[in-house]
Protein backbone atom coordinates (compact mmCIF):
# COMPACT_ATOMS: atom_id res chain seq x y z
CA UNK A 1 0.00 0.00 0.00
CA UNK A 2 1.26 3.63 -0.95
CA UNK A 3 2.01 6.00 1.62
CA UNK A 4 -0.11 8.83 0.48
CA UNK A 5 2.02 11.30 2.15
CA UNK A 6 5.47 10.45 1.11
CA UNK A 7 6.18 13.08 -1.47
CA UNK A 8 9.58 11.73 -2.55
CA UNK A 9 10.94 8.29 -2.00
CA UNK A 10 14.35 8.07 -2.89
CA UNK A 11 15.76 4.02 -2.95
CA UNK A 12 19.17 2.84 -3.28
CA UNK A 13 20.14 5.32 -5.18
CA UNK A 14 23.58 4.88 -6.77
CA UNK A 15 25.56 7.56 -8.75
CA UNK A 16 28.99 6.44 -10.55
CA UNK A 17 31.16 8.47 -12.73
CA UNK A 18 33.43 6.70 -14.80
CA UNK A 19 37.32 7.61 -14.67
CA UNK A 20 38.89 8.14 -17.91
CA UNK A 21 42.35 7.85 -18.59
CA UNK A 22 44.16 8.26 -22.46
CA UNK A 23 43.77 11.20 -24.75
CA UNK A 24 43.34 9.58 -27.88
CA UNK A 25 41.94 6.13 -26.94
CA UNK A 26 40.68 6.43 -23.74
CA UNK A 27 39.73 3.70 -21.20
CA UNK A 28 37.57 3.26 -18.07
CA UNK A 29 39.98 3.50 -15.28
CA UNK A 30 37.52 2.96 -12.26
CA UNK A 31 34.59 4.92 -11.08
CA UNK A 32 33.74 7.52 -8.59
CA UNK A 33 31.11 6.63 -6.51
CA UNK A 34 29.89 9.88 -5.65
CA UNK A 35 26.45 8.77 -4.55
CA UNK A 36 26.55 4.40 -2.94
CA UNK A 37 23.25 3.61 -1.69
CA UNK A 38 21.30 6.40 -0.45
CA UNK A 39 17.75 5.87 0.62
CA UNK A 40 15.30 8.41 2.08
CA UNK A 41 11.48 9.52 2.01
CA UNK A 42 9.96 12.91 2.26
CA UNK A 43 6.67 13.99 3.49
CA UNK A 44 4.34 16.38 2.26
CA UNK A 45 4.63 19.85 3.73
CA UNK A 46 8.57 18.47 5.62
CA UNK A 47 11.88 20.19 5.38
CA UNK A 48 14.57 17.55 5.31
CA UNK A 49 17.97 18.48 5.50
CA UNK A 50 21.05 16.85 3.81
CA UNK A 51 23.70 17.76 5.49
CA UNK A 52 27.57 16.78 5.56
CA UNK A 53 31.24 17.71 4.40
CA UNK A 54 32.34 19.00 0.89
CA UNK A 55 32.58 16.05 -1.44
CA UNK A 56 30.28 13.84 0.52
CA UNK A 57 27.84 13.29 -2.21
CA UNK A 58 24.74 16.30 -1.48
CA UNK A 59 24.65 18.12 -4.43
CA UNK A 60 25.27 15.09 -6.69
CA UNK A 61 21.94 13.74 -5.00
CA UNK A 62 20.34 16.30 -5.52
CA UNK A 63 20.81 16.80 -9.17
CA UNK A 64 19.77 13.31 -9.69
CA UNK A 65 16.33 13.79 -7.67
CA UNK A 66 15.73 16.61 -9.61
CA UNK A 67 16.19 14.58 -12.73
CA UNK A 68 19.20 16.63 -13.54
CA UNK A 69 21.73 13.71 -13.58
CA UNK A 70 21.31 10.26 -14.43
CA UNK A 71 21.79 7.54 -11.39
CA UNK A 72 23.73 4.41 -11.65
CA UNK A 73 20.90 2.63 -10.00
CA UNK A 74 18.34 2.59 -7.83
CA UNK A 75 15.06 4.57 -7.61
CA UNK A 76 13.38 8.23 -7.43
CA UNK A 77 9.41 8.28 -6.89
CA UNK A 78 7.54 11.39 -6.81
CA UNK A 79 3.99 10.87 -5.43
CA UNK A 80 4.65 7.28 -6.35
CA UNK A 81 5.68 7.34 -9.27
CA UNK A 82 8.95 6.14 -10.24
CA UNK A 83 10.67 8.91 -12.51
CA UNK A 84 12.25 6.50 -14.15
CA UNK A 85 9.95 4.66 -15.98
CA UNK A 86 8.48 7.77 -17.85
CA UNK A 87 9.02 9.13 -20.73
CA UNK A 88 10.85 12.55 -21.56
CA UNK A 89 7.50 14.16 -22.42
CA UNK A 90 6.14 13.06 -19.28
CA UNK A 91 9.21 13.96 -17.40
CA UNK A 92 8.69 17.58 -18.68
CA UNK A 93 5.27 17.53 -17.55
CA UNK A 94 6.07 16.05 -14.30
CA UNK A 95 9.21 18.72 -13.71
CA UNK A 96 6.44 21.22 -12.91
CA UNK A 97 5.55 19.77 -9.33
CA UNK A 98 9.69 20.09 -7.91
CA UNK A 99 12.10 22.94 -9.18
CA UNK A 100 15.41 23.85 -8.10
CA UNK A 101 17.03 27.08 -5.84
CA UNK A 102 20.64 26.65 -7.21
CA UNK A 103 23.98 27.73 -4.94
CA UNK A 104 25.15 30.37 -7.05
CA UNK A 105 22.86 33.30 -7.71
CA UNK A 106 25.93 34.99 -9.55
CA UNK A 107 26.03 31.91 -12.09
CA UNK A 108 22.29 30.32 -12.13
CA UNK A 109 21.05 33.77 -13.96
CA UNK A 110 21.34 34.51 -17.87
CA UNK A 111 23.30 37.56 -17.71
CA UNK A 112 21.96 38.53 -20.90
CA UNK A 113 18.24 38.46 -20.02
CA UNK A 114 16.20 40.47 -17.64
CA UNK A 115 14.49 39.77 -14.26
CA UNK A 116 11.15 39.68 -15.39
CA UNK A 117 11.78 37.40 -18.62
CA UNK A 118 14.45 34.92 -16.31
CA UNK A 119 11.28 34.77 -13.81
CA UNK A 120 8.53 34.11 -16.49
CA UNK A 121 10.98 31.66 -18.79
CA UNK A 122 9.35 28.38 -17.56
CA UNK A 123 5.97 29.78 -18.47
CA UNK A 124 6.69 30.68 -21.33
CA UNK A 125 8.30 27.29 -22.22
CA UNK A 126 5.48 25.51 -20.91
CA UNK A 127 3.06 27.47 -22.95
CA UNK A 128 4.57 27.26 -25.95
CA UNK A 129 4.85 23.78 -25.77
CA UNK A 130 1.18 23.66 -24.81
CA UNK A 131 1.84 21.79 -21.48
CA UNK A 132 -0.13 24.60 -19.75
CA UNK A 133 -2.26 27.38 -21.22
CA UNK A 134 -1.29 30.83 -20.58
CA UNK A 135 -1.46 34.06 -22.31
CA UNK A 136 1.00 36.73 -22.54
CA UNK A 137 -1.24 39.34 -19.95
CA UNK A 138 -1.08 35.93 -17.50
CA UNK A 139 2.34 35.67 -17.93
CA UNK A 140 3.13 39.32 -16.98
CA UNK A 141 0.63 39.49 -14.13
CA UNK A 142 1.85 36.39 -12.70
CA UNK A 143 5.45 37.34 -12.66
CA UNK A 144 4.92 40.83 -11.20
CA UNK A 145 2.99 38.56 -8.40
CA UNK A 146 6.05 36.38 -7.85
CA UNK A 147 8.27 39.77 -7.61
CA UNK A 148 6.36 41.07 -4.63
CA UNK A 149 5.92 38.15 -2.84
CA UNK A 150 9.73 37.57 -3.24
CA UNK A 151 10.50 40.87 -2.18
CA UNK A 152 11.59 42.20 -5.32
CA UNK A 153 9.65 45.28 -6.28
CA UNK A 154 8.35 45.22 -9.80
CA UNK A 155 9.81 47.93 -11.21
CA UNK A 156 12.69 46.53 -11.27
CA UNK A 157 11.68 43.69 -14.20
CA UNK A 158 13.52 45.19 -16.42
CA UNK A 159 17.11 45.21 -14.68
CA UNK A 160 19.49 43.10 -15.44
CA UNK A 161 21.10 40.89 -12.94
CA UNK A 162 24.62 42.92 -12.61
CA UNK A 163 22.33 45.53 -11.60
CA UNK A 164 21.00 43.40 -8.54
CA UNK A 165 23.26 42.08 -5.21
CA UNK A 166 23.69 38.29 -4.22
CA UNK A 167 20.09 38.38 -2.41
CA UNK A 168 18.13 39.98 -4.87
CA UNK A 169 19.49 37.74 -7.44
CA UNK A 170 18.78 34.45 -5.43
CA UNK A 171 15.12 36.02 -4.75
CA UNK A 172 15.15 36.32 -8.39
CA UNK A 173 15.98 32.34 -8.64
CA UNK A 174 13.97 31.35 -6.09
CA UNK A 175 10.62 33.47 -7.73
CA UNK A 176 11.92 31.33 -10.95
CA UNK A 177 11.25 28.01 -9.37
CA UNK A 178 8.08 28.98 -8.08
CA UNK A 179 6.71 30.34 -11.25
CA UNK A 180 5.51 26.72 -12.54
CA UNK A 181 3.42 26.45 -9.02
CA UNK A 182 5.89 23.52 -7.88
CA UNK A 183 5.15 21.21 -5.07
CA UNK A 184 8.71 20.91 -3.72
CA UNK A 185 11.79 23.06 -3.84
CA UNK A 186 15.49 21.34 -3.78
CA UNK A 187 17.41 24.18 -2.64
CA UNK A 188 20.89 23.34 -3.27
CA UNK A 189 23.19 25.28 -0.86
CA UNK A 190 20.98 28.20 -1.49
CA UNK A 191 22.67 31.23 1.00
CA UNK A 192 26.29 29.94 1.44
CA UNK A 193 27.05 31.94 -1.68
CA UNK A 194 25.16 35.04 0.77
CA UNK A 195 27.00 37.47 3.08
CA UNK A 196 26.19 36.25 6.86
CA UNK A 197 23.10 39.15 7.15
CA UNK A 198 21.74 38.20 3.92
CA UNK A 199 21.10 34.49 4.77
CA UNK A 200 18.76 35.30 7.55
CA UNK A 201 16.06 37.33 5.31
CA UNK A 202 16.33 34.18 2.31
CA UNK A 203 15.73 31.70 5.50
CA UNK A 204 12.78 33.63 6.16
CA UNK A 205 11.50 34.06 2.94
CA UNK A 206 11.91 30.25 2.56
CA UNK A 207 9.82 29.60 5.70
CA UNK A 208 7.07 32.24 4.43
CA UNK A 209 6.85 30.36 1.23
CA UNK A 210 6.78 27.06 2.79
CA UNK A 211 3.89 27.71 4.84
CA UNK A 212 1.75 29.90 2.62
CA UNK A 213 2.49 27.33 -0.42
CA UNK A 214 2.19 24.53 1.53
CA UNK A 215 5.94 23.37 -0.16
CA UNK A 216 8.27 20.58 0.65
CA UNK A 217 12.11 21.29 0.94
CA UNK A 218 14.75 19.10 0.06
CA UNK A 219 17.53 21.18 1.61
CA UNK A 220 21.29 20.70 0.71
CA UNK A 221 23.54 22.76 3.35
CA UNK A 222 26.87 22.48 5.05
CA UNK A 223 26.00 24.88 7.71
CA UNK A 224 24.34 23.02 10.52
CA UNK A 225 22.99 26.11 11.92
CA UNK A 226 21.79 27.01 9.15
CA UNK A 227 20.11 22.89 8.87
CA UNK A 228 19.03 23.18 12.56
CA UNK A 229 17.09 26.65 11.95
CA UNK A 230 14.85 25.69 8.87
CA UNK A 231 14.98 22.03 8.72
CA UNK A 232 12.36 19.50 10.62
CA UNK A 233 14.57 16.78 9.66
CA UNK A 234 18.12 15.93 9.12
CA UNK A 235 19.59 13.24 7.24
CA UNK A 236 23.74 13.57 7.90
CA UNK A 237 26.04 11.68 4.90
CA UNK A 238 29.63 10.31 4.50
CA UNK A 239 31.59 9.37 1.29
CA UNK A 240 28.18 8.68 -0.55
CA UNK A 241 26.09 6.85 2.54
CA UNK A 242 23.49 8.29 4.60
CA UNK A 243 24.68 7.29 8.76
CA UNK A 244 21.97 8.89 10.27
CA UNK A 245 18.43 10.60 10.34
CA UNK A 246 16.25 12.09 12.81
CA UNK A 247 14.30 14.91 13.22
CA UNK A 248 15.79 18.13 13.76
CA UNK A 249 15.88 18.33 17.72
CA UNK A 250 17.09 14.98 18.15
CA UNK A 251 19.91 15.19 15.88
CA UNK A 252 21.49 18.20 17.67
CA UNK A 253 20.56 16.86 21.17
CA UNK A 254 21.46 13.49 20.85
CA UNK A 255 23.75 12.59 17.92
CA UNK A 256 25.23 9.14 18.13
CA UNK A 257 26.69 7.75 15.07
CA UNK A 258 30.60 8.85 15.80
CA UNK A 259 30.36 10.94 12.63
CA UNK A 260 27.67 13.01 13.58
CA UNK A 261 28.94 13.49 16.89
CA UNK A 262 32.17 14.82 15.59
CA UNK A 263 30.42 17.19 13.23
CA UNK A 264 27.91 18.81 15.46
CA UNK A 265 30.99 19.33 17.62
CA UNK A 266 31.81 21.37 15.59
CA UNK A 267 29.34 23.68 15.76
CA UNK A 268 29.78 27.19 17.36
CA UNK A 269 27.82 27.75 20.54
CA UNK A 270 26.39 31.27 20.91
CA UNK A 271 27.29 31.06 25.27
CA UNK A 272 31.20 30.99 25.85
CA UNK A 273 30.60 28.78 28.86
CA UNK A 274 28.60 25.51 26.78
CA UNK A 275 31.63 26.54 24.25
CA UNK A 276 34.31 25.77 26.71
CA UNK A 277 32.58 23.02 28.40
CA UNK A 278 31.95 21.17 25.14
CA UNK A 279 34.31 18.54 23.86
CA UNK A 280 35.75 18.94 20.37
CA UNK A 281 35.65 15.92 18.62
CA UNK A 282 38.74 15.75 16.03
CA UNK A 283 38.62 13.01 13.51
CA UNK A 284 41.71 12.01 12.40
CA UNK A 285 43.02 11.47 8.81
CA UNK A 286 41.05 12.12 5.68
CA UNK A 287 38.40 11.54 3.81
CA UNK A 288 38.85 8.36 1.62
CA UNK A 289 39.01 8.26 -1.90
CA UNK A 290 35.47 7.58 -3.10
CA UNK A 291 37.21 5.81 -5.81
CA UNK A 292 38.70 2.82 -4.04
CA UNK A 293 36.48 -0.11 -3.41
CA UNK A 294 36.58 -0.93 -0.10
CA UNK A 295 34.87 -3.83 2.08
CA UNK A 296 33.34 -2.66 5.50
CA UNK A 297 31.91 0.79 7.28
CA UNK A 298 32.84 3.76 5.15
CA UNK A 299 34.00 5.58 8.19
CA UNK A 300 35.84 2.95 9.75
CA UNK A 301 39.02 4.88 8.87
CA UNK A 302 38.70 7.50 10.91
CA UNK A 303 36.25 6.07 13.63
CA UNK A 304 37.08 6.10 17.32
CA UNK A 305 35.18 3.23 18.18
CA UNK A 306 35.87 0.94 15.14
CA UNK A 307 35.70 -2.64 15.56
CA UNK A 308 36.96 -5.81 13.64
CA UNK A 309 33.38 -6.14 12.24
CA UNK A 310 33.52 -2.54 10.65
CA UNK A 311 35.92 -3.70 8.63
CA UNK A 312 34.34 -6.36 6.64
CA UNK A 313 30.61 -5.39 6.69
CA UNK A 314 29.02 -2.62 5.80
CA UNK A 315 26.04 -0.85 8.08
CA UNK A 316 22.79 -0.37 6.58
CA UNK A 317 20.15 2.47 8.54
CA UNK A 318 18.43 0.76 11.47
CA UNK A 319 15.88 2.34 13.08
CA UNK A 320 16.59 3.40 17.13
CA UNK A 321 13.06 4.17 17.30
CA UNK A 322 10.18 5.26 14.98
CA UNK A 323 12.37 8.81 13.64
CA UNK A 324 16.04 7.82 14.60
CA UNK A 325 17.87 5.65 11.74
CA UNK A 326 21.72 5.19 12.07
CA UNK A 327 23.88 3.19 10.24
CA UNK A 328 25.98 1.89 13.07
CA UNK A 329 27.58 -1.53 14.52
CA UNK A 330 27.75 0.08 18.24
CA UNK A 331 23.77 0.68 18.06
CA UNK A 332 23.02 -2.88 15.96
CA UNK A 333 21.96 -5.25 19.70
CA UNK A 334 18.87 -4.06 20.85
CA UNK A 335 18.43 -2.38 23.94
CA UNK A 336 22.16 -0.92 23.43
CA UNK A 337 23.04 2.30 25.79
CA UNK A 338 23.41 5.02 23.66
Amino acid sequence: MVNTDILLDVQNLKVHFPIEKGIIFKRNAGWIRAVDGVSFSIRKGESLGLVGESGCGKSTTAMTVAQLQASTAGKVFFEGRDLSLITPKELRRERMNFQIVFQDPYSSLNPRMRAGDIIAEPLRIYARKKIISISKKEVLEKTASLMDRCGLPSSSADRYPHEFSGGQRQRIGIARALSLGPKMIIADEPVSALDVSIQSQILNLLKDLQQELDLTFLFIAHDLAVVEYFCSRIAVMYLGHIVETADSKTLYNQPIHPYTRALFSAVPLSDPRSARKRKRIILEGDVPSPSVVRAGCPFMDRCPDVMERCKVETPTLSNLDKNHQVACFLYDSPGKER
